[in-house]
């Protein structure tokens, strides 16, 4: 039977969407919110939300247990990345049948370093403690394209050529997807899998093409407080490992079940958004 019982860990930018998504699909959905989260507060009446330390590992599975939680979706932002095993050992020792780290980028197969090798890591973790796991990469959120580009600015900055394609999913997708294949598909099809689900393949230059009027710029780099971010992000993309198929663990791109948007058939008859419509260019 297809789980019921969900809690969901953060109530930001995706945490948000995937407990709307999750109670739209008639799940029985709890959030863990930081006591000051604002954005929870717009969440439905029918989401209880409850604020637990994240790192209370006795206090987590209590609440876990007290709820009956089947599967923990995990949504939480990067500084938070290095005390999720804490959630894993709580969900562990609730009976936690599914856990659902937080990922929703590019693929952290066999990364090491920085904050994607932080969620590879974490993923080895749910293994070695035998709990459960289905991993979702989504690529760049479509959202995010005009601050990756800094559109505001008046032109399209790329950094390097920015001929190299990547994956993109619109949140709405990203969050719909798990709702769905959470929902509907087996115990058997979730735990222990890998899925990679995809709006658009595309590179930097053919996104700044969907913007009509707006010159182009080619950077070194982006300046601001969110410059070294924004940088990292493009370099990755121009390195040719945003694509949610690349696997740095074999090094290269994979193809069949495994290529990118090779998961976009679990969810039946959706359609998903594209670049343009995602951003109503």
């Amino acid at each position: 039977m297809p789980y019921k019982n969900i809690a969901v860990i953060g109530a930001g930018t995706i945490g948000n969407p995937i407990a709307k998504a999750l109670l739209a699909e008639g799940a029985n959905v709890i959030v863990v919110a930081r006591a000051e989260s604002t954005s929870a507060k717009d969440l439905p009446s029918e989401i209880k939300v409850i604020s637990v330390t994240l790192t209370d590992v006795p206090a987590l599975a209590a609440s876990f247990k007290e709820h009956k939680i089947e599967v923990v979706v995990s949504t939480v932002a990067h500084s938070a990345l290095p005390h999720q095993h804490f959630l894993a050992d709580a969900a562990k020792q609730a009976g936690v049948k599914l856990f659902l780290p937080s990922e929703y980028g590019f693929s952290t197969i066999g990364v090491s370093e920085g904050e994607l090798g932080l969620k590879s890591k974490f993923g080895e973790y749910l293994e070695e403690i035998g709990l459960p796991f289905a991993r979702v990469f989504n690529g760049a959120f479509i959202t995010f394209i005009p601050w990756l580009l800094d559109v505001s600015s008046g032109k399209a900055k790329i950094l390097g050529q920015g001929d190299q394609k990547a994956t993109f999913t619109h949140p709405d997708d990203i969050s719909g997807f798990i709702a769905y294949v959470v929902t509907h598909l087996s115990p058997s099809e979730l735990e222990n899998k890998f899925f990679r689900i995809e709006g658009e393949h595309a590179s930097l230059l053919e996104i700044a093409g969907y913007y009509k009027d707006l010159p182009v710029e080619h950077v070194d780099a982006f300046g601001g407080p969110d410059g070294p971010f924004k940088t990292l992000l493009q370099q990755l993309i121009n390195s040719g490992k945003g694509s949610v198929a690349y696997s740095a663990a074999a090094g290269k791109e994979l193809t069949g079940a495994d290529a990118a948007g090779a998961s976009n058939a679990l969810w039946k008859g959706h359609h998903w958004k594209g670049i343009k419509e995602g951003l109503g260019l």
